[in-house]
């Protein structure tokens, strides 16, 4: 996902000499040519541009996400910079669009999404700023794990995941679309993982979230994304 700036050393200028006659120069030189010195001069703002912008980078969460992520910390004692971390690997805020079936989410918990919400004007749309909306499989993994599941939905929860963790949240979210119960659900798992209600054992929230997302790496990406905050 980020970019490494390349090396910056500059190889020496040349001096371009062009034939001292001309006597015919087609229309597709003259493109050619033109095309040849906006390359030029527009070259050393494309690498300041890079320079200026730090790799890892992400744009601000919405104003609303901010709250809800709040709300959910309050609830399960997870730092609310840590969800919205989680939130943007996931699925950047819910930007990401997969453009699975929807069929993927199975029935039993795609009978609980308010899918209404994420089409455009639709309540999560607004709070997530997106004016395009979303569909459900938008926000489903294509690629299939532990035996076939798909991870799915705001936080990106595989459905066997969801089923055992939703009911022990607080308030006992049900919608794994829905970016407040999705939140809330991450949150307390994370909380149950660091303790050891969940996976026997009692670990960091470096540990927990390398359950979470299934690595080491994952955990490190959370981790510096929130401490570039």
């Amino acid at each position: 996902m980020c970019t490494k700036v390349g090396d910056d050393r500059r190889a020496p200028r040349r001096v371009l000499r062009f034939p001292v006659e001309v006597r015919r120069v087609s229309p597709e030189g003259v493109l050619l040519l033109g095309l040849l010195v906006l390359v030029v001069l527009l070259a050393p703002k494309v690498a300041a541009t890079q320079a200026a912008e730090p790799a890892g980078s992400v744009p601000p969460a919405p104003a609303g996400l901010v709250a809800v992520a709040q709300e959910a910390s309050r609830l399960t004692g997870v730092e609310a910079d840590v969800l919205l971390a989680v939130s943007w690997v996931e699925c950047h805020y819910g930007r990401c669009r997969a453009g699975q079936p929807d069929t993927l989410v199975p029935a039993d918990l795609r009978r609980h999404v308010d899918a209404a919400s994420m089409l455009p004007g639709g309540s999560t749309a607004v709070l997530l700023g997106l004016p395009d909306g979303r569909r459900i499989g938008d926000w489903v993994n294509p690629l299939a794990v532990a035996g076939g599941q798909h991870a799915m939905g705001f936080m990106q929860f595989l459905p066997a995941t969801w089923r055992q963790e939703a009911p022990l949240a607080p308030g006992h979210p049900q919608d794994p679309f829905s970016p407040r119960d999705s939140m809330v659900v991450a949150g307390s798992y994370l909380a149950r993982l660091e303790s050891g209600a969940a996976l026997r054992g009692r670990r960091n929230i470096r540990g927990a979230l390398a359950v979470y997302g299934g690595s080491d790496d994952y955990a490190q990406q959370v981790l510096d994304l929130v401490a570039a905050d």
